[in-house]
């Protein structure tokens, strides 16, 4: 039998006295929403980073650490950050996975000062975001994970209670997402007050839709940053989220998940009596009334990938000088190119061209020798005509100053050009 050592059973009375606590959490947080929307400021305020962060491109991952209260180790939040805006929608596939849906939460950030970007920017990554949730819910089934699939679709209705009155319309997201209305000082200063609610009651609207919390923040206020990073941490590591709510819109509006409904919303916002919503559901009427007041704009694509090797954010000294030799070469190369190539086209108009140009010296010679011969009876001999030669009248007769040259003088041994005896 072998012997046991003073560590074993340290290790055994250790796990005794801690045997309730559970595993530390390792949870997933995506963050995603408008270009230049202040994702990467939020997301560093939470992380309590000083340093000054560049604009997010493509999409980035960082963590966070933080003291587990059920278990001896650290939980750990894993965080992806989506810039681009909708140009990048695509990778939001790459985050979500069957094997970590059941721990992922969502954010979506969306600049109240751009206005006329909220409902284009909600719609494409929301659209996006449901497909991919959908598809790895389908993947889930074929692999016949029910408990996973069940417990995500009791999480997404135990918020709203039971017998809630809106549960026919509502459309929640089976993990949980949060809207972040970002830039609130400037959308303030800037809107006006009728069109703020209007932004106001839209997002409420869209918010309970999918089951969402919703919160306004800026970050020139401290406390709604402190707000902010309340609600991520709940997001990111499961900790208990704020319950007060804010539905004036005078004031940040605060509704955490679940806690509105479409009575106290009321119904869309219409701009005058002769603006006439369409759409059967409800979220098209609400887009119908919403674009009445903000008109959207096509937001710009993405520049394509060349953009993010000139950035300098994205600098690499030694890449970046065997990229400038690279492309140096490559210039030369298509201008050596280029030169070889109008080298064999002269070649080839050269050799083409050689065939004719005998064919017209030979017609030439036979009407200077007809000329002659025309002219005074003096016949010559078959020579190659000069390149400088006049032409020959329309009557076939050369002027009288010619013929009596073409007499009195030799050729100047020309060849074939001496006079008959």
């Amino acid at each position: 039998m072998a012997r046991k050592s003073i560590w074993d059973a340290a290790g055994r009375e250790a796990k005794a006295k801690d045997g309730d606590r559970g595993q530390p959490l390792d949870r997933v947080l995506f963050m995603m929403g408008n270009k230049n929307s202040g994702k990467t400021t939020l997301l560093s305020r939470f992380l309590e980073r000083s340093d000054e962060r560049k604009a997010t491109a493509g999409l980035e991952y960082t963590y966070l650490r933080k003291s587990s209260a059920s278990s001896m180790g650290k939980d750990v939040a894993h965080i992806w950050e989506l810039g681009g805006g909708t140009s990048l929608a695509d990778l939001i596939d790459v985050v979500i996975k069957p094997n970590n849906i059941s721990r992922m939460a969502v954010t979506l950030v969306l600049d109240l000062s751009q206005p006329n970007e909220i409902w284009t920017t909600y719609e494409e990554l929301m659209t996006k975001l449901k497909a991919t949730v959908k598809d790895v819910c389908a993947e889930l089934k074929e692999q016949r994970e029910k408990q996973i699939l069940d417990t995500l679709q009791n999480n997404a209705w135990a918020k709203f209670g039971k017998n809630h009155p809106d549960a026919e319309i509502l459309t929640p997201l089976k993990i949980p997402i949060a809207f972040i209305g970002s830039k609130y000082d400037i959308f303030r200063k800037e809107i006006e007050p009728e069109r703020q609610r209007v932004i106001c009651i839209t997002l409420r609207f869209l918010a309970h839709l999918h089951g969402a919390s919703l919160m306004f923040c800026t970050n020139s206020s401290e406390s709604l940053v402190l707000r902010s990073k309340a609600l991520l941490s709940a997001l990111a590591f499961g900790t208990v989220p704020s319950k007060v709510v804010v539905l004036d819109p005078d004031k940040p509006c605060i509704v955490p998940a679940g806690k509105d409904s479409l009575g106290a919303i009321g119904p869309p916002p219409i701009p005058d009596s002769s603006t006439k919503l369409s759409g059967k559901k409800p979220v098209d009427m609400w887009k119908s009334a919403y674009t009445a007041f903000f008109p959207q704009t096509v937001t710009a694509s993405d520049p394509g990938a060349d953009s993010y090797i000139i950035d300098p954010q994205f600098a690499e000294p030694v890449v970046d000088d065997m990229r400038k030799q690279k492309d140096q070469e490559l210039v030369k190369y298509k201008k050596a190119t280029e030169k070889a190539a109008k080298e064999q086209e002269r070649q080839a108009q050269a050799s083409g061209q050689a065939p004719a140009r005998k064919k017209s010296t030979s017609s030439s010679s036979s009407s200077s020798t007809a000329a002659a011969s025309g002219g005074g009876g003096v016949g010559m001999a078959p020579a190659a005509a000069s390149p400088r030669a006049p032409q020959p009248s329309p009557a076939g007769v050369k002027p009288p100053q010619q013929q009596s040259r073409l007499l009195s003088r030799p050729p100047s041994g020309r060849p074939g050009g001496r006079l008959p005896r």
